[in-house]
């Protein structure tokens, strides 16, 4: 994919600094909200962007991407709640698919997650990660990050940061969700419909329990260190 560009979002601060610091030939673009930074790595067109916390911000800022980079793929890196068992914080999750697990519309006889698309009202509605670019990822932690534990599997986004053993068990049971956050399933959902392949990968700052937000055990920086470090061997390679 050399000379070709990828568009990086993250939504917060610490979650795209480490990636803005790589680019070569830096221009900082103001676009509505958002502040753009478009650069080199590794003979590339690399677009870093904080999107903000939040479904809604997060698929506004992919289909800005979209319309003014025409990107050839899309990543989202970041931090996430752990729900699988055995997790640790610092491991890192690689979405296989992602749900919105807040789109409810049970009520008139839909499945939790199911988005209205008329393609399966009896399950959720699932948006999958470009398989190729999953395979990549996968390799470059295991040949440049060898010392990380990495899952796969399905991220489940909303707008909750989720702190409860009881909401964990919820996604665990509805969605076989391993990991939770709050842009990733918008993200892939405007990827989606633009037809454009991405990854989504997260970093566990936290394991979605009570104990989630905590100073002493919320990790939100250094698991965005994390993550992005992944992304980071990702673009030279791909």
């Amino acid at each position: 994919m050399n000379n070709k560009t990828v568009c990086i979002i993250g939504a917060m601060d610490c979650e795209v600094e480490r990636l803005k610091s790589i680019l070569k030939d830096v221009e900082e673009i103001h676009q509505g909200a958002f502040n753009i930074f478009k650069g080199k790595v590794s003979n590339k067109d690399v677009v870093v962007v904080k999107s903000g916390v939040g479904k809604v911000c997060g698929a506004v800022c992919t289909q800005l991407l979209i319309d003014k980079f025409h990107p050839n793929c899309i990543i989202n890196t970041g931090v996430a709640g752990g729900i699988k068992q055995g997790m640790q914080i610092g491991d890192i999750v690689i979405a296989e698919k992602l749900v919105q697990h807040d789109f409810d519309a049970t009520a008139i006889g839909y499945a939790k997650g199911y988005i209205c698309n008329n393609i399966n009202p009896q399950e959720p509605t699932y948006f999958y990660a470009d398989k190729n670019l999953n395979t990549e990822l996968k390799k470059v932690i295991s040949e440049k990050l060898p010392k990380l534990k990495y899952h796969e599997g399905v991220i489940a986004s909303g707008d909750m940061f989720i702190s409860s053993n009881e909401k964990k068990k919820e996604l665990k049971k509805m969605f076989n969700a391993v990991a939770a956050e709050m842009e990733g399933a918008a993200i892939a959902h405007a990827a989606t419909l633009n037809e454009i392949p991405f990854v989504i990968i997260r970093a566990l700052s936290d394991l979605a329990d009570e104990d989630a937000g905590k100073g002493h055990l919320f990790k939100e920086k250094e698991a965005a260190e994390i993550s992005a470090a992944a992304i980071e061997a990702l673009l030279e390679r791909i």
